[in-house]
This record gives C-alpha cells, sequence and structure tokens, in this order.
C-alpha cells in the first residue's frame, strides 16, 4: 500500500502542474470498498491550492500478487483493460456523440479521466472522485426497486447501442478493438468448473428435498460450460462483463436519477443479455423479479431503440426484437449460474470478505442469511419458469 501511495502522489504532482496548480497542496486518504472489490486499493485524494477549486480525485492502485495474476491470465489484464477503455473506447464514444450532436443529456455518463500508470504490479487508474459531486454507492445488502433498476438499464442500453454504432461504422475497427478485450472461457475450464461447483453446492444449501432434486439434474443435464463457451465467441455487442450495482454509482440531480457505470476491468465481446443476467440476479428478489422481470427486459430493448436512432443506426438491422427474445430464452441458465454463485460474494460482510490469491477455488465465502434468501428466491424462479 505505501508504494501505492508513492506511485500515486508522484501521479498527482503531475496532474497539478498540467492544470497550473503549482502551490498545490496533495491529500490522500485509503478508502474501503465494503468487500466490493478485490482487484485494486481504493485512494481518494485532493489537489488544493488558495483562490482554486478542489481537484477531488478517485484512484485505483492494483493488489493482485504473482500467484493471482499467474494463475489467473484475465486478472492480469483487468488493469489494462479499464485503462484501455477510458484512453480509446470511451474517445470513440464522445467522437460518435459529438458526429451525431447527440444532446448531452441523451449521453453515457463517463467519469473524467485523468490518466493511469501500466508499469506491472504498479498499476494505477485516476479519475475523478464522483463522490464529490453527490454520486454515492448502492447498498449491496439491499435490493432495487423499479426507478433504480430502469434507470440502470437505460445507462446499459446506452453503453451497448455505442458498441453497435462503433460496429455499423467500422466493423473492422470494432473487431481490433474487442480483439483487446478478448476472454476464452474454453481456455479456463478450471475457472468454469469453479463456477459450476460453487453455484450447485450455494444452490443446494438449505433447499427442500424437491427444490434440490431439480437444481442437481438441471446441472447433471444442460451443458452450461457449453453455453458459456458460446457466449465467449459471441462479439456482436461490446459488453460490461460484470454490470452490477456494485459497479454503478447513483445520485439525485434535479429530482432525476442519475446512474454513472464505473469498473470497466472484464470489458469483452459478447451478447447484451449476459450483462442483463448480472445485473438482474446480482441486485434483485424474488418478489421485484416477479413483479418486474419481463418489464425490465422491454424497457431494455426500447431503450437500445432509442439510443442507436440518436445514433442513427436501425435496431432492425443491428440487434432484432425477435433475436433479443430468443437470446433471453438460450441464455437463462447463465442467469442461474450467476445468480446461485455470486450471491455469496455479493452478500459478504466487510470483515468476511476473502481475498484474492493464486487459487480462485478457496475464495469461499460462508453463506448469510441474505445470501441464502437470495438464492433460494432464484431457484423458486427458475421452478416458476419452467427451467428447472
Amino acid at each position: 500500500m505505501a508504494k501505492g501511495v508513492e506511485q500515486l502522489k508522484i501521479f498527482l504532482q503531475n496532474i497539478a502542474k498540467k492544470e497550473n496548480y503549482l502551490l498545490s497542496k496533495i491529500d490522500i486518504k485509503p478508502i474501503s470498498s465494503g468487500g466490493a472489490n478485490y482487484t485494486t486499493d481504493l485512494y481518494l485524494a485532493t489537489i488544493s491550492e488558495p483562490l482554486k477549486p478542489d481537484i477531488n480525485i478517485f484512484a485505483k492502485a492494483a493488489n493482485l500478487n504473482e500467484d493471482a495474476r499467474k494463475n489467473n491470465d484475465f486478472l492480469a489484464r483487468v488493469y489494462e483493460t479499464e485503462a484501455l477503455f477510458y484512453s480509446e473506447v470511451a474517445v470513440n464514444f464522445e467522437r460518435l456523440y459529438n458526429k451525431c450532436q447527440v444532446p448531452v443529456e441523451n449521453r453515457l455518463l463517463i467519469p473524467k479521466y485523468y490518466g493511469h500508470l501500466l508499469v506491472p504490479y504498479e498499476e494505477l487508474l485516476v479519475l475523478e472522485n464522483l463522490e464529490a459531486k453527490g454520486f454515492k454507492s448502492f447498498d449491496r445488502m439491499k435490493t432495487f426497486n423499479w426507478d433504480y433498476a430502469s434507470t440502470a438499464v437505460t445507462q446499459l442500453a446506452k453503453f451497448h447501442a455505442l458498441g453497435l454504432a462503433l460496429r455499423d461504422e467500422n466493423p473492422h475497427e470494432f473487431t481490433r478493438l474487442v480483439g483487446n478485450f478478448k476472454f476464452d472461457f474454453s481456455e479456463s475450464q478450471e475457472m468454469m468448473d469453479i463456477f459450476l461447483k460453487a453455484a450447485l453446492e450455494n444452490g443446494c444449501e438449505g433447499l427442500n428435498g424437491d427444490h434440490k432434486e431439480r437444481l442437481q439434474k438441471f446441472f447433471a443435464s444442460e451443458n452450461i460450460a457449453m453455453l458459456m463457451t458460446t457466449m465467449s465467441k459471441d462479439e456482436s455487442f461490446l459488453i460490461h462483463g460484470d454490470y452490477r450495482p456494485s459497479n454503478l454509482m447513483h445520485r439525485r440531480h434535479n429530482g432525476k436519477l442519475e446512474i454513472i457505470l464505473l469498473d470497466y476491468q472484464t470489458l469483452r465481446g459478447g451478447n447484451p443479455v449476459g450483462d442483463l443476467m448480472h445485473f438482474v440476479f446480482s441486485g434483485s428478489d424474488e418478489e421485484f423479479r416477479r413483479l418486474h422481470y419481463q418489464r425490465l427486459m422491454d424497457h431494455y430493448f426500447t431503450q437500445l431503440t432509442l439510443a442507436l436512432q440518436l445514433l442513427n443506426v436501425d435496431v432492425e438491422k443491428m440487434y432484432p426484437r425477435e433475436t433479443f427474445d430468443a437470446d433471453l430464452i438460450k441464455m437463462r441458465p447463465l442467469g442461474l449460474l450467476l445468480g446461485l454463485s455470486m450471491a455469496g460474494m455479493i452478500t459478504v460482510a466487510p470483515e468476511e470478505a476473502p481475498k484474492m490469491d493464486g487459487d480462485l477455488s478457496k475464495m469461499h465465502v460462508k453463506l448469510n442469511q441474505l445470501a441464502l434468501e437470495r438464492i433460494h428466491g432464484i431457484v423458486k424462479d427458475y421452478v416458476r419458469w419452467g427451467v428447472l
């Protein structure tokens, strides 16, 4: 941590010079993610100077050890992936918006980016501190309501639309960009096995006999590994890859809820339903899904259509509704897998959150009552939907 602070201090001194804060004072303090982040140490910093507004900074410094990097190739690339989003992908997004003269209020919200450092084991990403603008993190122990969910899905649709617009404008450039974020599940069978094992073990804990038997039969008969492999080869969209409330911030501004996407460490080519499944099954409960699941899916497609219209792209050409509906059915097992495997990690108390080391199979979290409630609700959903 001391080395991370020193690197950050040097980086902030350079920002101060660039912004002409020649008599600046720099304050840095580490903060906790509360068990929501496993790959970085987090810092808040302020660059201040008399008679000038403070520059409020949020920084992420790498904390993955050598074992974690060697044993998990995708982890070694998360810092480069996020840096590339802000330095190149976001620049393309802004260019597209300006080209199409999209009003500011209809654009995807992206934090101000100050730069990065990609020296191995000393990686650093520096952004504006959104808390200073009134944004706050979602309480992962709670479930979201319709207002939050619909706003978050609107932002997701804008993000997906920008990727499609890039692909429509220049397919070769889109392919080149997505090639930087490749992740093939078939090349990481060990990780796939870990996820499947955790999902089955978590799902069976505390279930009644009938539901447990249904779940065991499903995992024995459904080729989820093949689904994940097929997904990783789908590069039709640019997807977030870990779209859940812990990776979003929100605020009320002029009476309107605003949500901003963060943590682009898992950016890759893929199917947009993957992001929707991540979101729905990481932050909702059984009641929300019973009342709003289909409504939320309809809302997503409506917002995707509107976002593409602003970018002069025809949704029927790029992603017709019938294809989206078919993907929702085809990828339903992914929601089950994600929901069961993530529940413990999402609801773990900060003091019980595991450390990311070289062996992901040892990152076991004892399920608390909230995790069990969420898991049981997910199983009931899949029974009701006729999947289990």
